[in-house]
């Protein structure tokens, strides 16, 4: 586990959760899809969603999962998407990991590679935002 300023990112065998407060929510160029940007926990999470799915707010604190396996989730409340590693990039000191949710994508970067190593090219993983 890594602590970060209070927080945690808790990595296990291609498992990692974390939390983060949600900073943004904009409009996408496409009609009824937003970015959202997370911050927290030495990690910057941003990526696509169809506003029907937003779980969640502007400032709201939140924990997300992003698992090899379907995690527990709590069905209408948790968001659980499903899509595969497209990319991993190290630019200027920070770990990216790219992932392709059926065509929304999620970005996760951070300063450490504990997230960037826990996945690999063409993972399948879940992806899981709950309100904390």
């Amino acid at each position: 586990m890594i602590e970060c300023s209070g927080m945690s990112i808790e990595v296990g065998v291609g498992n990692v959760v974390y939390e983060g407060e949600v900073k943004s929510v904009e409009k996408s160029l496409i009609p009824q899809i937003f970015i959202v940007t997370v911050e927290g926990s030495g990690v910057r999470t941003v990526f696509d969603i169809h506003k029907t799915l937003m779980n969640f707010g502007l400032n709201d604190k939140v924990r997300m999962t992003i698992s090899r396996s379907r995690p527990n989730f709590k069905e209408d409340v948790d968001l659980v998407m499903r899509g595969y590693v497209i990319s991993k990039k190290v630019e200027e000191g920070i770990y990216k990991l790219l992932i392709s949710l059926w065509g929304f994508l999620l970005i996760v970067e951070s300063k450490n590679d504990s997230i960037f190593n826990a996945f690999d090219y063409m993972d399948e993983i879940y992806f899981k935002v709950e309100v904390i």
